[in-house]
């Protein structure tokens, strides 16, 4: 996965027409962090489309340690039930070749992530 692949990524979701798009990095429209109730880590979406009654949260991963998957798992949690909060979806965007470890993880724990390859 590289620059120009999520690049590719941020051009699909604006052809779904969004009202606002947020881009992390992009400090005219980076989204805000997020966090728990009460939580001192917040974690900020790479991307979030937001439409008039709806909100998409993307995270995009490009390197997955097993060894800090709970880190993962911790985040995904978060974004997922985020989006679910605003009536859209969490879509979860990963390298080619790790989408068995990813998939075992989302059935294991019963995520709601819309997983994307590229």
């Amino acid at each position: 996965m590289n620059t120009k692949d999520i690049s590719s990524l941020i051009k699909e979701i604006e052809v779904s027409n969004p009202d606002r798009l947020q881009v992390k990095g992009d400090s005219t429209r980076e989204p805000r962090p997020i966090g728990f109730y009460n939580a001192m880590n917040k974690v900020i979406p790479d991307v979030v489309a937001i439409y008039s009654n709806k909100r998409d949260f993307y995270a995009i991963e490009k390197n997955i340690v097993e060894k800090e998957i709970h880190v993962f798992i911790f985040k995904w949690i978060l974004f997922a039930s985020e989006a679910r909060k605003h009536g859209g979806k969490f879509y979860l965007v990963i390298p080619k070749g790790k989408s068995e470890l990813v998939e075992g993880l989302i059935a294991e724990k019963q995520l709601d992530i819309n997983l994307i390859e590229i």
